[in-house]
């Protein structure tokens, strides 16, 4: 075998086109949902959008829970990966709990919680394979809200009269009820919005002597 180098493999254009395409369907879809909501936008919006016919876009994506799954599935990723990290410093659960609520506030925005939503609602209405890995990252994601609970308990920094999944379940559920009433305007930020969820999940309501 001779010492020459291999030549490298180059995507054909066609391939690259189709990658791009793709790439502009979902940028554009973004846009649309964040701008005109997830249950009223069409495909044939999502194509004008991109300038192609509705078809084309059917060529790629068989329907709009795909597009959504596909927009989704990485940021899902990430915030799981984000809480992984901080999980394993050597923290006071106290400051991992101020951390794991910033993670969750400052990945998700108000779009990707309604699309969020939205892809649980249409999930419901028969078994979909394509939302199987979705789900295995949230239940991943709150498998680890759980254990920091645990943590907590073990540490004597939470009560241990609560029970850890209902306490994780229900910081999850004011961590991600912002989708239904937020918009970051104003003096309403993201960071208004974390420092208050962070308050309550440490201090709760009540003002304290």
């Amino acid at each position: 075998m001779s010492g020459a180098s291999k030549p490298r493999l180059r995507s054909s254009p066609r391939t690259s086109r189709a990658s791009t395409r793709r790439t502009q369907i979902l940028r554009r879809a973004g846009e649309l949902f964040d701008s005109h909501g997830v249950a009223e936008t069409s495909i044939e919006e999502i194509a004008a959008a991109v300038g192609v016919k509705r078809e084309a876009v059917y060529y790629y994506f068989t329907d709009k829970v795909e597009i959504l799954i596909e927009i989704i599935l990485p940021e899902s990723i990430s915030l799981d990966i984000g809480l992984k990290r901080l999980a394993e410093l050597e923290l006071p659960v106290r400051d991992k709990l101020v951390l794991a609520v910033e993670n969750h506030i400052y990945r998700f925005n108000p779009n990707y919680f309604e699309m969020v939503i939205t892809v649980r609602r249409l999930g419901r209405g028969k078994p979909d394979a394509r939302i199987a890995g979705l789900l295995d990252v949230w239940r991943a994601y709150q498998a680890r809200w759980i254990a920091l609970i645990r943590e907590g308990q073990a540490r004597g920094d939470i009560s241990e009269t609560l029970d850890p999944r209902i306490t994780a379940y229900a910081i999850l559920g004011m961590c991600n009820s912002p989708a239904i009433w937020f918009r970051p305007t104003g003096p309403n930020s993201l960071e208004n919005l974390a420092e208050n969820l962070v308050r309550l999940v440490l201090d709760g309501a009540l003002a304290r002597d």
